[in-house]
């Protein structure tokens, strides 16, 4: 179980600066700081260009910051770790290797033993539903069976934190809905560590489907940081709450989405 109130995740002051062609210096992270305990689902959400993704590639490890510090679970991150699985955008499977061989990866990297990191592969596999092809080539499987791949895969290694960058943007309403349902699943699973996962998206109401709270953020800053109190599992019809769509309003508004709705004059004369 997590341990109430433990930081899992510290962001202080953290900014990414680069230099473009021309000259230019483009801040696309700029002096964020905040704290996810563990456990915590957060989504990141926000216009293209908005900073999301670098930040979470700084959290990876993958980019390195510019100025501030990032700590998960205690240490300073200064590179990628075990502690710490990623999906992308796109596909993050490996093409020269069948199913199974991508969700024992990472199991293989840290030495676990064939048999052992086997059965632990093809457990995820049976449940993102996709046991009866783990020894297919990744070019076999549609868009929505690689993205179980991949959850399968960042699951079965065991991380304690889990990032995605827009891991369902590009995939159909059906299968975006079915791939929230098994990561949620995969997520609250029983008889484990529920791991602290950070999640960006574009998408208000996959935003609300998931999170226990919504950073909303803009040129590189935080503008919002809203609880989702919503209980689970949620439905359609718990987007039609007042409290859901007031997040909604407010998401959009951020989103650069909202527009006020003029008001028709009143009358000055009765009828």
């Amino acid at each position: 179980m997590a341990e109430p109130n433990r930081r899992m995740i510290e962001l202080v002051e953290v900014g990414r600066a680069y230099t473009r062609a021309d000259g230019q210096t483009v801040r696309a992270v700029d002096n964020v700081s905040f704290i996810v305990p563990e456990g915590e689902f957060v989504c990141l959400i926000g216009p293209s260009g908005c900073g999301k993704s670098t930040l979470l590639q700084m959290i990876a490890g993958l980019v390195e910051p510019s100025s501030g510090a990032i700590v998960v679970d205690g240490n300073e991150v200064d590179g990628p770790g075990r502690e710490r699985g990623m999906v992308f955008q796109g596909d993050s499977v490996f093409p020269w290797m069948r199913v199974v061989d991508n969700v024992e990866y990472g199991l293989k990297c840290r030495g676990v033993g064939a048999k052992e990191r086997r059965s632990v592969a093809r457990d995820y596999l049976r449940r993102v539903g996709l046991a009866h092809v783990e020894r297919a080539w990744p070019r076999e499987l549609s868009g929505g069976m690689l993205k179980r791949v991949a959850i399968a895969a960042v699951f079965a290694n065991g991380g304690r934190v889990l990032l995605l960058d827009e891991p369902f943007g590009a995939l159909d309403y059906v299968t975006r809905r079915q791939l929230q349902d098994v990561l949620l699943d995969l997520w609250e699973e029983p008889g484990r560590a529920v791991p602290t996962v950070i999640f960006v998206t574009h998408d208000v109401d996959e935003a609300l489907t998931l999170a226990d709270r919504i950073v909303a953020m803009r040129a590189g800053v935080i503008v919002d940081d809203i609880p989702v109190r919503a209980a689970r599992p949620r439905d359609t019809d718990s987007l039609l709450l007042a409290d859901m769509v007031a997040i909604k309003h407010k998401l959009l508004g951020h989103l650069g989405l909202e527009r006020a709705l003029a008001r028709p004059a009143q009358s000055e004369s009765a009828a």
